[in-house]
């Protein structure tokens, strides 16, 4: 097993944190109890440069139409169908896409008939407290 200490590495800023993550999301959905509306989110990876949080929206539930002023969000469809709302038109979504919004661009996320499961990608990190703007 190779490991190289963060002082070992030439050119490195920041450290934090000072291991990688791996996630099994077959397991990790599995393992989860979901509210009975709205979404659950888990706060998979976190560091001062970006955070992963890994979400499933209820079937049924929708997050509100809103925006982020700091944080650019990446969002990667991992399990089942919805749709988004992506430059003020719905688009249906399924495993594999992959939306990119930058801040300051209103997006929301229905799940009509069945739970979408999905990757949300911050970067920047989030600010404390919240970065969304609900509209």
């Amino acid at each position: 097993m190779l490991a190289y200490a963060p002082g070992d590495l030439k050119g490195l800023i920041d450290s934090t944190p000072g291991e990688s993550v791996l996630v099994h999301l077959a397991e990790h959905h599995a393992g989860r109890t979901l509210p009975d509306t709205g979404v659950d989110s888990h706060l998979a990876f976190d560091s001062p440069r970006s955070q992963l949080m890994i979400r499933t929206l209820v079937k049924g539930s929708t997050i509100a139409a809103h925006f982020h002023t700091v944080c650019d969000e990446v969002v990667v469809i991992t399990g089942g169908r919805g749709e988004l709302l992506i430059n003020g038109e719905w688009k249906a979504v399924k495993v594999g896409d992959v939306h990119v919004c930058p801040r300051g661009v209103v997006h929301s996320t229905r799940a009509p008939e069945e739970g979408l499961q999905f990757l949300s990608i911050f970067a920047p990190h989030l600010p404390t407290g919240t970065d969304i703007n609900w509209l």
